[in-house]
């Protein structure tokens, strides 16, 4: 049909410059490795990501890996997974614990947590952010969910070891999934047991509590639904903490600009999703002939909403290669793509966005200037994609 080819599933540095060159000159581009088609504009992105006959790739990649037992059970259950009714009432139900008031009473202790880490940096006055805060988003996760202090490193070991289910595994991932799976569920059965005989006022709590029209959540579900928000959070925030310190880092006059303007912080937040996304790619299945880029494309097609071009369509965005912090401050700025859109929007946006604007907040308020090349950061990829270190030096 004479869309461009591209190869970029597997290169996290590359890719925008890959698909931007493409989007160019096609609103679709075909993957050299799958035949999946990339949509690269973002009015047709964000027209497919509502249309009811693209659905989530399911247990697609667990038949390619031949995963089976209760690795593949657990993932098969996810929120994540479902679609239809299912999704529905998972949704439903955890949307009545996880509110956005809740998340807000988080913020003084996330910004305490976020604050020791920078003291940290401080202390020693050079550092790798990428590290510093790699427990960051499990630190608060864990903290809303009630989990003790004391367990957040091995909360974090499971994490990163359940995080790569969301994509292609080798041998040795998905052995070390499936045996931080079966500890995270033996650990979550006991407090799950532990909140409904003795509440208290956390997340697994009120997840246990939870109800609508006399129908509750199943203790099964409760802890199913906590292995998916850990790991869904802890890397796709992880690695948005690293992809937003990447654009301040190289964006010094947009960090004045904040010091000196920090209500413009959560805007900032917002403009740094869009000017580097740590999830630049959603993929997705047609159930049914489904249009793209004019041309109609059988059922069984895989399709990859690409987030990446979107976020910088010169058709949408006014300067889109440009860090504009106070972007979405303005009146009739565009809807930012970076957290999905229609029946998938990201449950934990709220959560994503209260631990960036502090991480943001506090990295401001200090003098910290990077000791490498930005231009020549190393790229690394899970479930998002982010920098794999970021040195930098804290000056008093």
């Amino acid at each position: 049909m004479g869309e461009p080819t591209v190869d970029v599933l597997f290169d996290p540095g590359g890719a925008r410059t890959t698909l931007a060159a493409a989007a160019s000159g096609s609103p679709v581009a075909i993957d050299a490795t799958t035949g999946a088609v990339f949509v690269l504009r973002y009015e047709e992105l964000e027209r497919l990501a509502h249309d009811p006959r693209l659905v989530g790739v399911g247990l697609t990649w667990f038949d390619v890996m031949g995963i089976q037992g209760d690795l593949r059970e657990w993932y098969g259950s996810l929120m994540f997974t479902n679609e239809g009714e299912a999704h529905t009432r998972l949704r439903r139900l955890v949307s009545r614990a996880f509110t956005p008031r809740s998340v807000q009473q988080l913020r003084p202790r996330a910004a305490q947590l976020i604050k020791e880490q920078f003291l940290e940096l401080e202390s020693r006055g050079e550092g790798d952010l990428v590290q510093l805060l790699a427990r960051t988003s499990v630190r608060v996760m864990s903290h809303l969910l009630g989990v003790p202090e004391n367990d957040v490193d091995v909360w974090g070991s499971w994490a990163d070891a359940l995080s790569p289910v969301f994509g292609y595994m080798d041998p040795e991932q998905i052995v070390a999934a499936e045996t931080a799976l079966a500890e995270l569920v033996t650990y979550l059965g006991a407090l799950v047991e532990q909140r409904d005989a003795a509440p208290r006022d956390d997340l697994v709590s009120a997840l246990v509590r939870a109800e609508e029209d006399g129908e509750q959540l199943r203790r099964d579900e409760v802890i199913t639904m906590v292995t998916n928000l850990l790991v869904a959070a802890h890397d796709t925030t992880t690695s948005q903490i690293g992809c937003t310190l990447l654009t301040l880092l190289s964006h010094p006059a947009g960090v004045a600009r904040l010091r000196s303007e920090p209500d413009l912080v959560p805007a900032a937040v917002t403009e740094s999703m869009r000017y580097e996304p740590s999830i630049g790619m959603i993929p997705r299945t047609a159930t049914a002939p489904v249009e793209l880029g004019g041309a109609e494309w059988p059922a069984g097609t895989m399709v990859v909403l690409s987030v990446l071009t979107a976020n910088r369509d010169p058709d949408v965005w006014e300067d889109p290669d440009s860090f504009v912090p106070d972007r979405f401050a303005r009146p009739g700025a565009p809807h930012l793509l970076s957290f999905g859109t229609g029946v998938h929007y990201c449950l934990g946006a709220n959560l994503a966005r209260l631990t960036l604007e502090e991480t943001v907040a506090a990295f401001v308020a200090r003098d910290i200037i990077p000791e490498q090349d930005l231009e020549a950061v190393e790229w690394r990829q899970v479930l998002g994609r982010s920098p794999a270190s970021l040195r930098v030096r804290a000056r008093a």
